[in-house]
């Protein structure tokens, strides 16, 4: 390209081309051929990024509209008048645009200032603003997807009068023309979600779990785990649709329609809680992945039960032999919380026992145990307030009584508050291994061992009301974490694989969870599974085969009474682990070395790795 047409080229040539001949400016070409091209580094208006330079020394071409403006005066190079144009220009965006070039020069135009107001230097504001109808079109369908706005909010007096302000030049849309926009922007970003599926060379996971809606309809919902080629953790709800039931062969059928659909083939693990349809689900699932050739391992890590959902089952157990105390502690919050009126006289009462606890009275959803576990935490903080409430309100005396018998007692807090102290560990522990925005395979064994170990430890305790609940969660726990056939060996891998754990740090939980003969057991199959991977991922990789050959001439070169000291290096080493004489093993192996050093003087000598 010629370089009168190269905006980043010198604009000192135009001294020698004829189109000036003023020896001021031939003495600065020659200045700035000398000083290594400064001109050139010097080029840092962002108007170059919509203009070009032309034959005509003084005058710069508009990449958009054409028109010619002058870059040149007498005094020098300007770019003022390149400046005012831009936002005249009526051709800077045009509305084939698919909004891509328009926030890629908005970025590339943008000035660094000091902000006075709040000390901050850096921050960028853009030097135009270059309006388009296409790209507000799309701002405002991705806000009422974002925000959950009603289609209708377009039509709102109060959002059209801002608009009006805001930017006059945007055509509005009505609600049936926004409604269409939403469901081309689903169109098409499922489209492209769709082909990075089946361009994806990883491997997916997946989550899935069904329930039943208030008017008896069935649901499924899908979701996609996966890692991209800048280790970025990804979530991706791929199904959301009606089931026609629960069935163990109706969920598996649907979550093999929906990986035909967007080309998942290389499936890890599935995620599902422990029901029993969900067994025969991923029976089928099992089958059908592998006769697809693309399982690990033949699928042996496919079956991931969900841990949360154990946990939750596990405190549910114990949650039974505590109900009566849990139902009258409900009942109180449900008082005061029924009226204003007595919410205001629940709050005198606190204040005239002085108590400080910021915690809000909150009732829970009987189905969900991390509810009442914040509605005890909050009751038990505000005891004093219910106990004044008793001696100064016979109504809450008398209603209670009616549901339940009685008010809380004291036995009743003293229970409620030993729960309270139980439960935080597992609300901790569900907490932390449903996280969907960070990995929790790595964290998943150091949760579940850390609840174990501290439902032991509460069987030790005098208290007889932990050592009770102690001893139903400890069966609950080895139910599902005592039978090793169905553990996923998967969560011990991810705890070796973390550099911060590695096996050490999992032999150490598991002896001190098991009986010895069974952590043995437990260990053996983990450092299996560990070598059978190491084999499968090798067996992917494909080595080039002229280095291929040559590692196996290099071997066949070797003497065999190098062979031979080898396997006796070995054998030594053996022994040294299993012998009582390793004192003895050791000085014969210093001798041996002794030779192996005066044996590699010799150039052409190597030892074997």
């Amino acid at each position: 390209m010629d370089s009168t047409d190269d905006p980043t080229k010198s604009t000192a040539n135009y001294g020698t081309e004829g189109g000036s001949s003023n020896p001021d400016s031939y003495e600065q070409q020659q200045e700035t051929e000398s000083s290594g091209n400064v001109e050139e580094s010097k080029k840092r208006s962002k108007v170059w990024l919509h203009f070009v330079k032309t034959n005509i020394f003084d005058k710069a071409k508009c990449i958009h509209c054409g028109t010619m403006i002058t870059c040149r005066t007498k005094h020098g190079s300007t770019t003022s008048a390149m400046l005012n144009h831009i936002p005249k220009c009526k051709l800077m965006t045009p509305e084939e645009d698919d909004g891509e070039n328009v926030d890629k020069k908005l970025k590339q135009t943008t000035l660094y200032h000091h902000n006075q107001k709040d000390g901050v230097v850096g921050s960028k504001i853009p030097s135009y603003v270059a309006f388009s109808q296409l790209v507000t079109r799309k701002a405002l369908v991705k806000m009422i997807i974002m925000d959950v706005w009603p289609f209708r909010f377009v039509e709102h007096r109060g959002f059209r009068r801002f608009m009006s302000v805001a930017q006059p030049r945007f055509d509005i849309p009505c609600r049936q023309t926004v409604a269409r926009d939403c469901l081309q922007l689903y169109e098409d970003e499922r489209g492209k979600l769709r082909k990075f599926f089946r361009n994806y060379k990883g491997s997916i996971s997946l989550t899935t779990d069904c329930w039943t809606s208030i008017p008896n309809l069935s649901y499924m919902c899908l979701t996609a785990h996966y890692i991209d080629e800048k280790w970025g953790l990804h979530k991706r709800i791929i199904n959301f649709c009606i089931v026609d039931n629960h069935a163990g062969e109706t969920v598996g059928k649907m979550v093999e329609k929906c990986c035909i659909f967007w080309g998942i083939r290389k499936v890890f693990t599935i995620t599902v809680d422990n029901a029993s349809s969900n067994d025969l689900a991923l029976r089928y699932l099992k089958k059908k992945l592998t006769s697809w050739g693309t399982t690990i391992l033949g699928g042996e890590f496919l079956h991931m039960r969900c841990g949360a959902h154990i946990l939750g089952l596990i405190v549910k157990d114990s949650l039974k032999e505590s109900h009566g105390s849990i139902l009258r502690i409900r009942s109180a919050v449900r008082y005061v919380r029924s009226s204003p009126s007595r919410l205001k006289r629940f709050k005198e009462c606190l204040e005239i026992q002085k108590v400080e606890s910021k915690a809000g009275l909150c009732l829970d959803v009987e189905t969900r145990w991390n509810s009442t576990f914040m509605m005890l935490q909050a009751a038990v903080s505000l005891k004093k307030g219910f106990d004044m409430l008793e001696l100064e309100d016979d109504k809450y005396v008398a209603e209670l009584t009616r549901i339940c018998e009685a008010v809380p007692s004291e036995s009743d807090w003293c229970y409620a508050s030993a729960l309270s102290d139980i439960l935080q560990y597992f609300y901790d522990a569900t907490v932390n291994i449903s996280g969907s925005k960070y990995v929790t395979g790595n964290t998943y064994m150091k949760e579940i061992f850390g609840v174990g170990w501290m439902i032991v430890k509460m069987e030790t305790l005098e208290d007889t009301h932990k050592k009770a609940m102690a001893e139903k969660m400890k069966l609950k726990f080895y139910k599902y974490w005592g039978n090793f056939d169905n553990t996923n060996l998967m969560i011990y891998v991810a705890a070796v694989l973390d550099p911060r754990y590695k096996m050490r740090w999992v032999k150490w939980m598991i002896e001190g969870t098991y009986p010895p003969y069974e952590a043995f057991s437990l260990i053996e199959k983990i450092t299996d599974a560990l070598n059978r991977l190491l084999a499968h991922y090798l067996s992917l990789q494909s080595e080039d085969p002229v280095v291929s050959f040559q590692r196996k001439k290099d071997a066949e070169s070797q003497s065999k009474d190098k062979e031979k000291r080898h396997s006796l290096m070995d054998s030594m080493f053996d022994d040294a682990e299993e012998s009582e004489g390793a004192e003895v093993i050791k000085s014969e192996l210093e001798s041996y070395l002794d030779d192996v050093r005066e044996d590699r003087k010799n150039p052409d000598f190597k030892i074997l790795n």
